[in-house]
């Protein structure tokens, strides 16, 4: 924080310029006089607006950006609107070896009552956001549930903030909407090469299956087709960027400027392994 009496130097400064110029009737002195008044000011306002910043990323909830995104990803996929529980939420999903989802914190109270109803719900998937993944696998493991090895990330950005990435010579995007969802995709020719979807709902942005064919990576197109999505979204309203990263994906998002605010792992209930991924982007 900004020391008190380096604010006040500044009106201090301001002001016996001032007495000066009144006294000489120098005009440089009040010209000095007006310009330290005027920055102490602008600097006054800029520290506020940081710590005011600094303050709402430190009081992130997290349960709140788990309901956002969970209601961000379920539209952008055409599963309804996610059910809130105790902890979380419940999505249905209806796919074959995930009829149902839940997405919790992991809040101890609530967690362990989650547990129990994955276990017991055929086909279930129990996902849950947390600092500490290595504090959650023991519940799965004492469930009984089939945990994922991998992890992922809960990401968000001001999408103000979105870093802007140029579709490369040789590829067209095509942008398409659909309600409040926003879908981006990029040929070469008559192949498709990249794409991704964006939902918006209200100020929040969630993309979702943001995707490159292995034939055209590592040439920027998932930038390309982030920067699109963003824009869009921008212009249909939205403020704040949310998503959900695989360990693959992560580090092309925080290259966006996109930051990690909790990981995701995930365990279904013991039924047999089909060919769903656990992926939620």
């Amino acid at each position: 924080m900004e020391a008190p009496g380096r604010i006040w130097f500044g009106y201090i400064a301001a002001v016996s310029l001032a007495v000066i110029g009144l006294f000489t009737l120098d005009p440089l002195a009040f010209g000095l006089a007006v310009a330290v008044l005027v920055a102490t000011v602008l600097g006054e306002w800029y520290r506020g607006r940081q710590a005011a910043l600094s303050a709402a990323a430190g009081d992130t909830d997290l349960a709140d950006l788990v309901s956002r995104w969970a209601r961000g990803w379920a539209y952008a996929r055409g599963f309804p609107r996610p059910a809130a529980v105790p902890g979380g939420v419940r999505v249905e999903v209806g796919e074959p070896g995930r009829r149902v989802e839940w997405v919790a914190t992991d809040d101890a109270d609530t967690l362990a009552g989650l547990v129990d109803t994955a276990r017991a719900t055929p086909e279930a998937w129990l996902s849950v956001v947390t600092e500490s993944p290595a504090g959650v696998r023991p519940w799965f493991v004492e469930a009984g549930l089939d945990a994922n090895d991998g992890e992922e990330a809960l990401m968000s950005i001001e999408l103000a903030d979105h870093a802007s990435r140029r579709l490369p010579e040789g590829y067209r995007a095509e942008v398409e909407r659909d309600g409040g969802v926003i879908t981006v995709t990029v040929s070469a020719g008559d192949a498709v090469a990249a794409g991704g979807r964006i939902a918006v709902i209200g100020a929040d942005a969630v993309a979702d299956r943001i995707q490159t064919e292995p034939d055209h990576r590592r040439r920027g197109l998932g930038g390309a087709v982030m920067s699109l999505l963003v824009a869009a979204a921008g212009e249909a309203g939205a403020v704040h960027g949310l998503l959900v990263a695989s360990e693959m994906g992560e580090p092309l998002y925080a290259g966006l400027g996109w930051r990690a605010q909790a990981r995701l792992v995930t365990a279904r209930s013991a039924t047999p392994r089909t060919s769903v991924e656990s992926r939620h982007g």
